[in-house]
C-alpha cells in the first residue's frame, strides 16, 4: 500500500503514544515523538516503509500550523511585545550562534563545523512551542506573546539562513544571494498585500455563497498551503509562506470560520510532523554515543535558556517571564532540521555528524514540555525565598488603597469583575498566587498582588482593613476556612461575597458564617428560566417572584430556617409578594376608557387598588376619583394575582 499503509501506521502509533502520554499527564507531543521512534527504521516491528515521503507529508504539518497562527496573528496583541521581537530576537540569533560555536570549539571541532552548531541551535521549535503552550492553557498570556513574537520573527530569519549556512565555503556565494532573497521577500509580501486586499476576499464571499462546508475547507486549504509552495518555488520557506497566507486571510471576517475547519487537519498532520520526527532517532547510535548528545543538550539548555532570559529582562520582562522563556524555548527548532538537510545536501554540512546533531535537537524537543512545567513552582519559589519585600504588588496607587474591592483569585471570575470595576472607577486590587494569571492581570494593567490569600502579610498588603468589600473566588473548600478565618481577624466589619462551586462548597461557607453566595451554574439555570418565564408573557413582577423564591430555597440553610427572625421574614416576603406592583395598559376602547376611578369602580368591582397611572411619560401618583383613563395609559395597580386579572379584564378589549 506505500505510504497509505505508513499514514495507518503513523496514526495508530500515534494514538496509542497520545493515550499513553495522557495517562502519564504529560503532552500528547511527547507521545507522538515515541510513537515515531518504535515504528521508525531503526527498531524492530512494525515499520514505515518510505521515511523520506512521511517527511515531506510532515512539510505539510508545520505550514497548517503556522497557516492557523497566522489567522489567530493580531498586531494588536503583538503591540506590547514588538521591541523584543524585532529587535531582540536577531540578538538572540546572534548570541545563540556565538555560544554555539564556542561549544564547538570546546568539543574540538572545526570552526567551520563549530559555526554550523551555532545555526542550528539559534532557533527553536513553532511546533512545540505552540503545542506545549496549549497543553498548559497559556495561550493568550504575556509570556506566551513573546514567545509567539519572536518565534514569528524566527520563521523570518530562517530564510536568509537557509541562503547563506548552505553555501558557506562555496566560492559562488555573496552578498549578491543575499540581496537576491531580501528581493524575493519583499516583493512576495507587497504582492501577498494586494492579493489579500483585492482578491481573496472576493474568492472567499463567493465560496461562502455556496454555503458547502467543503468547498469552503479546499479553499482554504489551497490557500494556505497553495501561497506557501509558491513561496518555495521562489526560494523561500514553505512555511513562512503559509504563515503570510494565514495574517492575510486573518482579515477576513470568515477568518474564524477558516480557523475552526482547518484545526481538524492541522491535528493529524501535527501527529505525522512528531512521529517524523521521532524516525529520525535511531536509539542504538544515541545509545553509544549518549554522554556526547547528553553533554550537548545540557549546553543547549543552560546557554539558550540563559540567553533568552537574559533577552527578556534587558527587554524589562521581570516576574515570571524570563523563567517561562528559559524553560520553554530553549528547544532546537524543526526548521534547524530543515537547515541542517540542506546544508548535508548542499555538501557544506559534514553527513556523518548528521545523527548527533539531530539526536542533541530532538532531545531537546523532548525534554520541552517537562521542563516547561516546572516554570511556575521555580518562579514560587524563588519569590518565596527572595530576601526583602516577598510580596510582587503592580498597578497599586501611590496614595495606598481605601475603601475598595479585595478580590481573592484572579480567574475568569475574578478577572471579569476587575475588568467592570475599572470601567466605572471603582478601586479595587486582586490577590493571585498563579504566576501565569498574576502575568495575564499585568499585562492587562490590573491592579494585583502575587500571593497565598490565606497569608496575613498578603490580606495586609492589600489594606484589607480598610476595603468595603471581600469577593472571594477561592475553588478550593479547605482553602476558603484558611482565607475567611483571617479575614475575621484583620477586617471583622468588611462583608464577604464568596463565589461557590457546588452545594458542599455552599454548605461549608454557610458554617463559617458567609451568607453572601453566588453559585455560578445556578444563576445561569435561573437567567435561563427568567427567559422562559418572560417568553411565555408572565409579568415581570410574576418572574421576578419566582426568582426570588428559587434563590432562597437555594441560598438559605436548615439552620436559618429554624430561626424566628427568618419566619418573620418569610412572612414579610409572601405579604410583599401577596401586594406586589403590577402594571396594566388601557387598550382603545376597553371598557375602561373615558371613566373617571370613581365612576368606575375600580375598587369594588376587581379588588384592586390603584397605585398610579403613567400616561405620555408623566406619572401621577395616587389620582383622585375625578380622573378619567385614556387609551394607552398605564396603570399601577395592586392586589392579589385573581383581583389583577379582573382589572386586566376591565382594561383590555374582549375578543
Amino acid at each position: 500500500m506505500g505510504i497509505a499503509s505508513d499514514l495507518v501506521i503513523l496514526i495508530l502509533a500515534g494514538l496509542l503514544g497520545g493515550f499513553a502520554a495522557r495517562l502519564l499527564r504529560q503532552p500528547l507531543l511527547l507521545g507522538y515523538i515515541i510513537a515515531g521512534v518504535v515504528v521508525g527504521p531503526y527498531t524492530g516491528g512494525v515499520t514505515v516503509s518510505d521515511v523520506n515521503d512521511v517527511e515531506r507529508l510532515a512539510e505539510i504539518g508545520v505550514a497548517l500550523l503556522l497557516f492557523t497562527l497566522g489567522i489567530e496573528f493580531s498586531i494588536k496583541e503583538l503591540k506590547p511585545v514588538k521591541y523584543i521581537a524585532l529587535i531582540g530576537t536577531p540578538l538572540q540569533i546572534l548570541f545563540t550562534m556565538t555560544f554555539g560555536w564556542g561549544v564547538g570549539m570546546f568539543m574540538g571541532w572545526s570552526s567551520h563545523l563549530s559555526l554550523w552548531f551555532g545555526a542550528f541551535i539559534a532557533l527553536s521549535s513553532t511546533m512545540v512551542v505552540l503545542k506545549t503552550l496549549e497543553s498548559r492553557g497559556l495561550v493568550g498570556t504575556l509570556s506566551s506573546r513573546v514567545m509567539i513574537g519572536m518565534l514569528v520573527v524566527q520563521d523570518i530569519v530562517v530564510v536568509p539562513l537557509l541562503i547563506i549556512m548552505p553555501q558557506i565555503g562555496s566560492t559562488t556565494f555573496g552578498l549578491e544571494a543575499l540581496g537576491l532573497a531580501g528581493l524575493k521577500t519583499i516583493l512576495f509580501i507587497a504582492s501577498m498585500f494586494l492579493l489579500g486586499t483585492r482578491v481573496i476576499p472576493v474568492v472567499m464571499k463567493i465560496v461562502a455563497s455556496w454555503n458547502s462546508r467543503e468547498t469552503f475547507m479546499l479553499t482554504c486549504c489551497a490557500i494556505g498551503l497553495g501561497i506557501g509552495y509558491a513561496t518555495h518555488m521562489l526560494g523561500l520557506s514553505f512555511a513562512f509562506g503559509a504563515f503570510v497566507a494565514g495574517m492575510v486571510l486573518s482579515e477576513s471576517k470568515y477568518a474564524y470560520q477558516a480557523l475552526s475547519d482547518i484545526l481538524p487537519l492541522r491535528d493529524v498532520f501535527s501527529l505525522i510532523f512528531f512521529a517524523s520526527v521521532g524516525m529520525l532517532i535511531d536509539p542504538i547510535y544515541i545509545w553509544e554515543n549518549l554522554g556526547t548528545v547528553l553533554l550537548l543538550t545540557t549546553f543547549v539548555l543552560i546557554g539558550k535558556g540563559l540567553i533568552f532570559g537574559g533577552i527578556s529582562y534587558v527587554f524589562r520582562y521581570r516576574n515570571v517571564i524570563p523563567i517561562a522563556l528559559g524553560f520553554g524555548m530553549f528547544q532546537i527548532g524543526e526548521l534547524s532540521f530543515l537547515l541542517l538537510q540542506q546544508g548535508a545536501d548542499s555538501g557544506s554540512f559534514p553527513k556523518e555528524y548528521f545523527p548527533l546533531f539531530m539526536g542533541t535537537g530532538i532531545l531537546t524537543m523532548l525534554l520541552t514540555p517537562i521542563l516547561s512545567s516546572f516554570t511556575s513552582p521555580l518562579y514560587a519559589f524563588c519569590r518565596a525565598h527572595k530576601s526583602g519585600n516577598i510580596l510582587q504588588t503592580v498597578n497599586i496607587p501611590e496614595d495606598g488603597l481605601d475603601q475598595h474591592v479585595v478580590i481573592l483569585g484572579g480567574g475568569r471570575f475574578g478577572a471579569y469583575v476587575a475588568e467592570v470595576l475599572d470601567r466605572i472607577d471603582i478601586p479595587y486590587v486582586v490577590i493571585e498566587n498563579n504566576a501565569n494569571k498574576v502575568e495575564l492581570a499585568v499585562s492587562n494593567g490590573q491592579s494585583i498582588i502575587y500571593g497565598d490569600g490565606a497569608q496575613e502579610v498578603v490580606l495586609k498588603a492589600a489594606e484589607v482593613s480598610r476595603a468595603r468589600m471581600v469577593l472571594m473566588t477561592i475553588p478550593s473548600i479547605n482553602g476558603s476556612g484558611a482565607v475567611v478565618d483571617k479575614l475575621r481577624q484583620l477586617a471583622p466589619g468588611a462583608p464577604i461575597v464568596a463565589l461557590s462551586r457546588n452545594p458542599e462548597h455552599l454548605d461549608v461557607l454557610n458554617d463559617l458564617g458567609v451568607h453572601n453566595i453566588i453559585m455560578p451554574e445556578f444563576e445561569s439555570s435561573l437567567e435561563m428560566i427568567r427567559q422562559i418565564l418572560r417568553h411565555f408573557s408572565l409579568p415581570a413582577t410574576e418572574v421576578q417572584n419566582v426568582m426570588d423564591s428559587m434563590r432562597r430555597d437555594r441560598y438559605t440553610t436548615d439552620v436559618e430556617r429554624e430561626r424566628p427572625e427568618h419566619e418573620l421574614l418569610s412572612s414579610l416576603r409572601a405579604a410583599t409578594e401577596s401586594i406586589a406592583l403590577n402594571w396594566v395598559k388601557v387598550e382603545t376602547g376597553a371598557p375602561l376608557v373615558g371613566n373617571s376611578l370613581a365612576g368606575s369602580r375600580i375598587r369594588s368591582v376587581t379588588g384592586v387598588s390603584v397605585a398610579g397611572v403613567l400616561r405620555d411619560g408623566k406619572f401621577s401618583i395616587n389620582p383622585d376619583g375625578d380622573f378619567e383613563f385614556f387609551d394607552g395609559d398605564f396603570v399601577g395597580v395592586l392586589g392579589s394575582k385573581g383581583n389583577v386579572s379582573k382589572f386586566r379584564k376591565l382594561a383590555s378589549v374582549d375578543d
